[in-house]
């Protein structure tokens, strides 16, 4: 068999992906991979600029909430040499590894936060992926065998695809991630199931093991789905049209089945952790494998997309926006989210040179499988709108535990830009062989269709613009299907009009320079390279402008640097025992940001926290913490036993929204100003992190949290478990004493001495991965008070050590290290065995 290159610069010819994609490809003329490199690097620092050439943090939203938070917090654990398997900071406390709390920390650029200041590196990481994602592009539009030109522009086109790049402002790092490793699985499976050879099979495995790394899930689910019905086609297309016999293709397809597995092995160490916390022990089994039909459903289908984001993906200002950063996307959103902070948008220039590939462009197999993928992704995309959503719910396993289902929309436009590059052979081979045709009434007649396709859509995109000048357009619209508006999403509707009609204008002209780029080209009066040069910008202008607003920097220093609240807080931290504080900054308590000095919050935010802890403090979703506060005549005031129990000793209380606090004293505050008060500071009573308790009630589940409320609780004389504890307690107060002697983040050690048999009460959460010894030996560590910790201790003095068992760890890591043994021996052998092959012999 002759051997079928597949990497950058060469062209591939197998089974359907229809040749070499024209004289360009066939003559090997065309650019290099060093040349495409260089540009899109160009490219990629001219989108960045802010940011890149300034000592800016890009700006992302969750990396506000959290992010930073999470791996500023992870950087400094690393820096003192220790890896933090538990996070006291946020939420009293959740696993770090488990709960993905500091996202992708197993992911290879997580190095860069240890290498420079971690604001910077996580702008970084996402720039290196955006330039990635264009080269990776690039490469698997070349494997299909299409020509570098229309690789480049394919390339060009994702690197700069706002369904990927506009991820940047929301902070959806995990999202962007897998987007930009989505062309890296599709080439990396198309050259192992073309070639055969175990090397590319093992490369395929990295790069499955880098999508889960990334530790967005649900969107790893949708690419491998993708990449498994790609796959299964590409097995028959290569026994049916290529000749590869059946027993050979099968074994190929069996070989793409286990190298998946081994890559999923290798990350094994991440995966599996966290999919056990995530279905046993987050906050979202109350949405998801505990949630009645009815609560799971709304919840699935939550997030969808909307006709009105549908129409976006061809005039990106219709649905308007919520990031800001331009006029159009400032308070523009009118879709039926509440707000929208990223672009689906794919490009009107690719979906339109995508359609040109359906007008005699070859590969046609390929061509429909990515239409099918991408059309499915789609329609999954608008939730309850189609019924697809709906059947992959109830069919398909696993669906049932994600949410927003627009998050599938990103195989729509890498599906969009790959059939650009057919489209884009098919324009530059099209009017050469219509001409040596000699009269070919077919082939002519395609050309001419094209250029009708392309002049009838812009004539569209035209009466478009004057619908929507005159506001009959989204008159029509908000009356035929968008019925029973909100007040303030018509107010944004209203705002977002003259963008809308501009959108239509701009769409047209992006259209008519296309429709007289291909009429150029046949006419003779353009080059191949003008035409690809005319063609990029054309895209570079497309999508650029949908980029640039949601690239936007925050002066970090200014942001970071401590008001005198915050300092005064530090200084308590250094001189009191641990304490935690109750920050209700943004006014629900959702604030995480005084965790970034190290102060441990009794609230705050974090998308996989205990759901037991949030049951406790009572919230729900993006809510406040509302059993923390009761009603009182004077206004709200504090549940003082609960936050005693959880060692709430300080409120950072913002007292312009609400006023006072009836209890507890203040002790700091900032002022505006014109000197009335801003935040302030209140200190109140509270007990111990670690105390000892002589008398447990034993209640189920189901009761205990409504006594943790009632009145009859008494905070500092009992405990409330869900068992009964293995000592025989006193029955009531013990008059001992607790002092630390470690604090650490996987262990802590205290010293007990107590003159009768008694519980240490710990108001730290409880998770199964906590043991504990008391003077030497091996103690439970039972659940206490619904979330929080007890050991029992006999009479007597004693060390008690209480540890992060990372045993539980060996199973997980053991299958990542031998799924990488295994990975790195079939490499070798199958590297050794293609340098002892024939010349273009495939293996």
């Amino acid at each position: 068999m002759v051997k079928k290159s597949d990497g950058p610069g060469e062209a591939a010819v197998s089974g359907d992906t229809g040749g070499g994609g024209g004289s360009e490809a066939g003559q090997g003329r065309g650019l290099q991979g060093w040349t495409v490199a260089l540009i899109y690097g160009a490219v990629t620092l001219l989108l960045f600029r802010t940011f890149v050439f300034s000592g800016d943090m890009l700006l992302g939203q969750d990396t506000l909430s959290l992010g930073y938070v999470a791996r500023e917090f992870f950087a400094q654990a690393l820096r003192g040499g220790t890896f933090p398997f538990w996070n006291p900071i946020i939420l009293g406390g959740t696993p770090f590894l488990d709960s993905l709390a500091g996202g992708d920390s197993l992911y290879p650029t997580s190095l860069l936060l240890v290498l420079m200041d971690p604001y910077r590196a996580l702008g970084w990481k996402l720039v290196i992926h955006v330039f990635l994602a264009g080269l990776f592009m690039f490469g698997w539009i070349r494997a299909l065998g299409r020509s570098p030109s229309a690789a480049f522009l394919a390339g060009l086109a994702y690197l700069l695809a706002p369904f990927m790049v506009t991820l940047v402002y929301p902070g959806h790092d995990g999202k962007l991630f897998v987007t930009a490793l989505t062309p890296a699985l599709f080439w990396a499976t198309e050259a192992a199931l073309r070639r055969g050879r175990l090397l590319a099979f093992a490369g395929m495995a990295l790069v499955i093991a880098l999508v889960i790394l990334t530790t967005h899930f649900q969107q790893a689910y949708f690419l491998f789905g993708a990449a498994g019905v790609y796959a299964l086609v590409r097995v028959i297309l290569l026994w049916r049209r290529a000749g590869v016999a059946p027993p050979r293709a099968l074994g190929r397809f069996s070989l793409f089945l286990g190298f998946s597995l081994l890559g999923a092995g290798v990350a094994g160490v991440q995966l599996l952790p966290a999919v056990d916390y995530v279905t046993e022990f987050s906050r979202r089994t109350a949405t998801t494998t505990e949630a009645t039909r009815e609560t799971g459903v709304a919840y699935s289908s939550s997030w969808s997309l909307h006709p009105e984001e549908v129409a976006s993906l061809v005039v990106p200002e219709f649905v308007g926006n919520s990031a800001g950063g331009a006029p159009w996307a400032e308070n523009t959103y009118w879709g039926r989210n509440p707000f929208k902070l990223n672009h689906e948008y794919a490009g009107l220039v690719v979906l339109l040179l995508a359609l040109a590939s359906f007008l005699g462009a070859p590969g046609k197999g390929v061509r429909y499988t990515l239409v099918g993928i991408g059309g499915v992704a789609l329609l999954y995309a608008l939730g309850s709108h189609t019924p697809v959503w709906r059947l992959f719910y109830e069919v398909v396993p696993g669906i049932s535990l994600f949410r927003a289902p627009s998050i599938a929309a990103f195989l729509f436009g890498f599906a969009a830009v790959t059939l650009m590059a057919f489209g884009v052979d098919r324009v530059l081979a099209g009017w050469e062989q219509a001409r040596e045709a000699e009269g070919d009434s077919s082939r002519i007649r395609d050309d001419r269709t094209l250029l009708i396709v392309l002049s009838s859509v812009t004539g569209v995109l035209l009466l478009g613009a004057i619908l929507a000048s005159s506001g009959t357009l989204t008159s029509l619209w908000s009356s035929l299907l968008y019925r029973g508006m909100e007040p303030g999403k018509a107010q944004a509707l209203a705002a977002a009009q003259p963008f809308i009609t501009r959108g239509f204008f701009v769409a047209a002209l992006l259209a008519g320079c296309l429709t007289g780029l291909v009429w150029a080209l046949g006419r003779g009066l353009l080059s191949r390279t003008v035409w690809v040069g005319g063609v990029a910008v054309l895209v570079v202008l497309d999508l650029a402008r949908v980029d640039d607003p949601f690239i936007q920097t925050l002066d970090f220093q200014r942001w970071a640097a401590p008001d005198p609240n915050i300092q005064y807080l530090q200084e308590r931290q250094e001189e009191e025992p641990p304490f935690r504080l109750l920050a209700m900054g943004g006014q629900t308590g959702q604030d995480v940001k005084p965790g970034m000095y190290g102060l441990e919050l009794a609230a705050g935010h974090h998308p996989n926290d205990l759901a037991r802890y949030r049951e406790l403090i009572g919230m729900v979703g993006s809510g406040a913490p509302r059993n923390f506060f009761v009603e009182e005549e004077s206004g709200v005031g504090l549940r003082m036993p609960l936050l005693s129990i959880l060692n709430v000793r300080y409120v950072l209380w913002p007292v312009r929204q609400f006023g006072g606090l009836p209890q507890g004293e203040v002790v700091m505050a900032t002022t505006l100003g014109d000197g009335s008060p801003y935040e302030a500071v209140y200190e109140i009573p509270t007990l111990p992190r670690a105390r000892l308790v002589g008398r447990a009630v034993v209640l189920p589940d189901e009761e205990s949290l409504p006594y943790l409320l009632s009145e009859e609780f008494r905070p500092g004389e009992e405990v409330v478990l869900s068992q009964a504890p293995p000592v025989a307690l006193p029955g009531g107060p013990v008059q001992g004493e607790v002092e630390w002697l470690e604090k650490g983040l996987n262990t802590l050690r205290l010293r007990v001495d107590s003159p009768e048999p008694a519980l240490l009460v710990l108001a730290e959460n409880w998770y199964p991965a906590w043991e504990a010894r008391v003077g030497g030996e091996e103690t439970p560590v039972l659940r206490a008070n619904h979330t929080l910790r007890a050991v029992p201790v006999p009479s007597g003095e004693h060390e008690v050590e209480v540890y992060y068992d990372t045993g539980r760890y060996g199973l997980p890591l053991a299958l990542s290290l031998l799924s990488l043994l295994v990975l790195g021996l079939l490499a070798g052998f199958g590297l050794r065995r293609s340098r002892g092959s024939e010349p273009g012999e495939t293996v």
